[in-house]
């Protein structure tokens, strides 16, 4: 027995080293070189390594296991293109089934590499069934364990569904596809490729290649503690300035208001009318949705809201509160908006941050109609909302209130009246006065402000 063991393991570190050369050329790691660079050195214990058969070519093409990344238990799988281009099959299933299993026993994070030509043709309905149980066990553990899928080489039919079904995508930009129907297949060849799928809201993050994908999932996993390590000063002022400017770009409002270096943005090719991701304040782990005025005015469209969603309930499963810093003024009016079915989506924002348990919201300028409504306003359960001495909230932008009321009586003073008319009725000190919101603040406070708050659910 021992001498079959360790034949088997010649075997094994016999065909790395040969993977190894042949997916260099092609731009691409190993899987058991990825398990190296996502965990901690030396901590990466394998499960089911001798699965799959006697000889070489029946070893699994998947490397399952589990490490720690900075102290915190992980689980992963990576496929390896290196043996039977990484063809899912009955053993293939099983390894990556177990270790979500093991993964939901303990409350842990997983971490999938996805690098596959498709399901192992010669195992026929076998392989379909095999797709079909990785596809059941992530959407079980979805909502309850933080999932990460790293889209290393191909990914196609049933691998881009259980990749989509993570929370968050990640692909190397040299060597990563996902897609349904391969390109070659389609009119436009950009689907399915990097690029694309960022635009799109598929992918949240794009790294360059298959080494920083990996490096960014392990980066990730930082914010599914409830606190990081940090020398930033959560009673520091906040820097006001850059509100001089109304069409500022959101960016430096969160790095001058979470700690320094600590946010890490998803989506960001996707609608950028909306920033969102994950950072921490005075330590503590949150997630941030944020108007962007300066594209587009920071109005709301469907992919605003599908980005803001996916971060509401990424949040919510790794349990962390979401922090929503509103300045838009509305929601967007072109056809292609309407066509991309902005009411639905705004639903399902509703929904979302109805759903979230731990919510505070920071009105910074703008806040007009149904966008006010829905991101993240008392009446869909925030914890504690403040407002900018500066903020406006109305049903209408105040230009638009006017003339609707028809009290604009000479055209080249639209502004002055409009002015007049916001300071009497879009007023943050009346929505104040009617309970919803809960403090007016100056910008100087900001940081401290929401600091204290986000102390509330310590």
């Amino acid at each position: 027995m021992a001498q079959s063991t360790q034949k088997l393991r010649e075997i094994i570190n016999a065909r790395r080293s040969e993977a190894s050369a042949e997916l260099e050329k092609a731009g691409k790691l190993t899987a058991r070189a990825r398990m190296d660079i996502i965990f901690d050195e030396g901590t990466f214990a394998e499960v089911g390594a001798f699965i799959g058969g006697d000889s070489d070519e029946d070893f699994c093409p998947v490397v399952t296991g589990y490490g720690s990344i900075d102290g915190l238990l992980v689980f992963a799988f990576s496929q390896d293109y290196s043996r039977l281009h990484g063809a899912m099959g009955k053993a293939h299933a099983k390894k990556i089934c177990k270790i979500i299993e093991m993964a939901l026993e303990v409350n842990a994070p997983v971490i999938g590499v996805f690098d596959s030509a498709g399901a192992k043709i010669d195992e026929g309905s076998d392989a379909l069934n095999a797709c079909g149980e990785v596809i059941s066990s992530l959407a079980f553990s979805k909502g309850m364990i933080p999932t990460i899928a790293v889209v290393a080489g191909p990914c196609g039919g049933a691998g881009a569904v259980a990749a989509s079904l993570c929370d968050v995508i990640i692909v190397a930009e040299k060597t990563g596809s996902l897609y349904m129907v391969p390109s070659s297949m389609l009119e436009d060849k950009t689907l399915g490729k990097p690029e694309k799928l960022a635009e799109t809201g598929v992918s949240a993050i794009t790294a360059k290649d298959d080494a920083a994908a990996c490096l960014a999932a392990r980066d990730l996993c930082k914010y599914f503690t409830p606190e990081m390590i940090t020398t930033d000063d959560g009673n520091r002022a906040f820097d006001a300035s850059v509100f001089e400017n109304p069409k500022y770009d959101v960016h430096s409002v969160i790095g001058s208001l979470f700690d320094a270096g600590s946010f890490t943005e998803l989506f960001a090719k996707r609608a950028p009318q909306m920033t969102v991701g994950l950072a921490s304040m005075n330590g503590r782990v949150c997630g941030v949705i944020a108007n962007n005025p300066s594209f587009k005015d920071g109005k709301m469209c469907p992919g605003a809201c599908e980005k803001a969603v996916k971060l509401i309930k990424l949040c919510r499963t790794i349990d962390v509160p979401v922090v929503t810093l509103v300045d838009g003024v509305g929601v967007g009016t072109t056809d292609k908006i309407e066509i991309g079915g902005v009411a639905g989506k705004l639903a399902e924002l509703a929904m979302a941050y109805s759903a979230s348990a731990r919510k505070v919201t920071v009105i910074t300028g703008e806040a007009y109609g149904t966008a006010y409504s829905v991101l993240g306003s008392k009446a869909l359960g925030a914890d504690f909302v403040l407002a900018l001495d500066r903020a406006k909230i109305s049903p209408m932008n105040p230009v638009s209130a006017v003339e609707f009321l028809g009290e604009v009586y000479d055209e080249s003073k639209v502004k002055e009246i409009a002015d007049k008319w916001a300071s009497e009725n879009a007023s943050p000190l009346e929505a104040a006065k009617k309970g919803y919101v809960d403090d007016i603040i100056e910008a100087s406070e900001l940081r401290a402000r929401v600091a204290s708050a986000l102390e509330m659910f310590a």
